[in-house]
């Protein structure tokens, strides 16, 4: 999937789900802004994450983080690397893993 270089609409109302009181629904936006790859969502993932204890909506997170691929999230990720879920632990090794890839890939 491509990844998002403005913000549209679609977008924006995922950024605005990332405050939804509903865990559910947060994780649901993390995973699509993911999949889209929307780096203008890289600040308000870093806030939901830098603020929830709920290691479910973390994992999500994170995730979605490693899927966009900015290293803008990177000192977050090491923090969760220290995390004492273990989802969450995983969550941000395989994340970091992939932004070295990716920065490995722009390397060369």
């Amino acid at each position: 999937m491509g990844r998002y270089s403005q913000a549209t609409p679609y977008v924006e109302k995922l950024i605005s789900a990332l405050r939804h009181p509903e865990p559910q629904t947060v994780r649901r936006a993390a995973w699509i802004l993911g999949r889209l790859r929307a780096r203008e969502a890289i600040p308000a993932l870093l806030r939901v994450g830098e603020q929830e204890r709920d290691p479910y909506v973390l994992e999500s997170v994170i995730e979605a983080l490693g899927e966009i691929g900015d290293g803008r999230a990177r000192a977050f990720l090491q923090h969760c690397a220290a995390h004492g879920a273990m989802r969450v632990r995983r969550a941000a090794r395989e994340a970091l893993a992939r932004l070295a890839a990716e920065e490995d890939e722009h390397a060369q």
